[in-house]
């Protein structure tokens, strides 16, 4: 179950099946930290209602970024058939795939990864990745449209390999089925924003007390939750929002918006309304200034260049 169709269960809460992709000299802190919240929320609830697997390509074991080798639970081998059958069945037990960087893991793509991430795309997994282990879902080019949290370090190649990126100055990001943590200890915030998905905010308050967690200002992880709410809007308006995120270049017509979702304006107006408290054309003036206060703080774009750009 993608994490854009959870569904909160009074009596029989949804599964997760959360696979890390551990690449070479992946951060062992970021990893642990991630796996660590959703092992204590097991705990609090006093059910195995999160699950998480580890994934490596080719090697059975994984070097971290403390020299560390870890052993992984499923590996995808060298060969196109052989590689192909196997990631079908490991993906077919996963709900989520994130690929676990870290500050010495390449940022180059790897083409094996990049398949990998396709097929988890097809089977409409929920994608994400820590540190830099999102550069992979960029060179996969499944970030377009998609706001993600980027290591403050990798900001500037971030830009400059992706010009068209959505990168926010959050430490964590979840935009629908795209999740993204920007190190170690928003790793673990992150893995409280999910939790409080598929649980509550209850027990995310309870994990933090168990762990002490005091990793990131309470401010932050609030606002992260707050801004967290879009999976809960009705299908008509994500689709109308994702219209708007991939064409902030050449604005969208707002007849032509509500021709997209097979809803009159005035039907669409009262969607926006209900849901964001704002009308269609403020919100999407909002998103074409957020970009463009993007581009001026984090690319050498001139003023005339972003211009065109929102």
């Amino acid at each position: 179950m993608p994490i854009t169709h959870s569904v909160q269960l009074a009596h029989s809460p949804p599964l997760l099946r959360v696979a890390f992709l551990l690449q070479p000299h992946f951060s062992l802190l970021a990893f642990t930290a991630a796996a660590d919240a959703l092992t204590t929320a097991n705990l609090v609830t006093g059910r195995q209602q999160f699950q998480f697997h580890t994934v490596s390509m080719d090697q059975a074991m994984v070097i971290s970024d403390l020299g560390i080798q870890i052993p992984c639970d499923h590996t995808v081998p060298v060969g196109e058939q052989a590689s192909q059958n196997i990631a079908e069945s490991l993906l077919s037990n996963t709900d989520m795939l994130l690929v676990c960087g870290g500050y010495r893991c390449s940022t180059e793509e790897d083409p094996r990864v990049t398949a990998l991430l396709h097929s988890a795309n097809r089977k409409h997994l929920a994608l994400g990745g820590l540190w830099n282990g999102v550069f992979s879902l960029a060179h996969a080019n499944l970030l377009c449209g998609y706001s993600c949290a980027v290591h403050s370090d990798n900001h500037s190649q971030a830009q400059q390999l992706f010009p068209a990126l959505l990168v926010r100055q959050d430490t964590v990001v979840i935009d629908r089925d795209r999740l993204s943590a920007a190190g170690p200890n928003s790793a673990f915030d992150l893995m409280l924003s999910v939790v409080q998905r598929y649980d509550s905010a209850s027990t995310v308050d309870q994990i933090r007390s168990i762990l002490r967690a005091d990793t990131s200002h309470d401010a932050a992880i609030d606002n992260a939750l707050q801004r967290d709410k879009e999976h809960t809007f009705p299908q008509h308006l994500k689709d109308a929002l994702t219209l708007m995120r991939t064409n902030l270049t050449e604005p969208v017509g707002k007849l032509d918006i509500a021709r997209h979702i097979n809803r009159s304006t005035r039907a669409m107006e009262r969607l926006f309304q209900q849901h964001l408290n704002t009308s269609p054309s403020r919100y999407y003036l909002q998103l074409r200034l957020e970009r463009a206060h993007e581009m001026l703080t984090q690319t050498d774009s001139s003023i005339a260049e972003i211009g065109h750009a929102c």
